[in-house]
C-alpha cells in the first residue's frame, strides 16, 4: 500500500511540476555545443531594429503580416539536439507562429519547425529565398500551450538525413530529407499573421547538444 501512495504521489509531483516537465522535454546530447539564455546580445544573433536581445529574452517586433528568421552566426553543427523555450504574450493575440530553424545553409536556404497559438504545428523548407512546399502544414496538437503567457519548448533532433520533432517533449513527427553536405546553421523563426497590427514573438532560452 505504501509504495502505492508513494507511486501516485510522485505522479502528481511530475505533473504539477512545470520545472521537471522542462526537464523532461530538453535537449539529451551529452556535450553542450551552445546554449544562451539571452542575458546580453553576444551569442551570434544578427541584430536588426526588429530584433532586441536583452534582459533573458530573444524578441521579434513583427509588423502586420510579417514573418522573419535569424540564424546564428558564430556557431555551426553536423547532428544536433536543438531546444528552445517560447512564451506566449500576455492579453489579447492575434495568430502568432514561433519556430526553430534547422538544416541552414544561409538566411534564405533552410528547414523551419513551428508552432501556432491555436495549437497547431507546421514543417517547411526554404531554398534560395522560396518556399519549395510545406511538409506539415497546419497539424493539430495536444502537446501545444496555447493559452496567453504559457510556455512550449520546441526540440529538433537530426540525426544524417533523419530529423525527429518534439513539442513540450511529445514526439509529433519524424521526417527524411536532405541534409547539407557540410556543416549547417540553427536559428529562430517568428510569424505574425495579423494583417492590421503589430505582434512580438517572444524566446527565452536556446541550447544545442550533439
Amino acid at each position: 500500500m505504501r509504495k502505492i501512495l508513494l507511486s501516485a504521489g510522485l505522479a502528481v509531483f511530475l505533473v504539477a511540476n512545470p520545472a521537471w516537465q522542462m526537464a523532461a522535454a530538453a535537449c539529451e546530447g551529452e556535450e553542450i555545443i551552445f546554449e544562451d539564455k539571452f542575458a546580453d546580445d553576444a551569442g551570434g544573433w544578427p541584430l536588426r531594429d526588429t530584433i532586441e536581445v536583452k534582459d533573458g529574452s530573444f524578441v521579434f517586433t513583427l509588423p502586420p503580416d510579417d514573418m522573419q528568421s535569424n540564424l546564428n552566426v558564430t556557431f555551426t553543427v553536423k547532428d544536433a539536439d536543438i531546444c528552445s523555450e517560447t512564451v506566449w504574450p500576455d492579453g489579447d493575440q492575434t495568430m502568432l507562429g514561433a519556430g526553430l530553424l534547422f538544416w541552414g545553409e544561409d538566411n534564405r536556404t533552410y528547414f523551419q519547425f513551428g508552432i501556432l497559438n491555436n495549437g497547431k504545428f507546421w514543417i517547411a523548407r526554404k531554398q534560395g529565398g522560396k518556399w519549395l512546399g510545406t511538409i506539415a502544414a497546419n497539424v493539430d496538437s495536444t502537446a501545444i500551450n496555447q493559452a496567453p503567457g504559457s510556455t512550449n519548448t520546441l526540440r529538433v533532433k537530426t540525426n544524417g538525413n533523419t530529423v525527429t520533432f518534439f513539442i513540450n517533449g511529445t514526439k509529433v513527427r519524424d521526417l527524411r530529407g536532405q541534409a547539407p553536405k557540410g556543416d549547417w546553421r540553427f536559428g529562430l523563426s517568428g510569424d505574425n499573421f495579423d494583417k492590421e497590427k503589430e505582434a512580438k514573438v517572444v524566446f527565452k532560452t536556446v541550447k544545442v547538444t550533439n
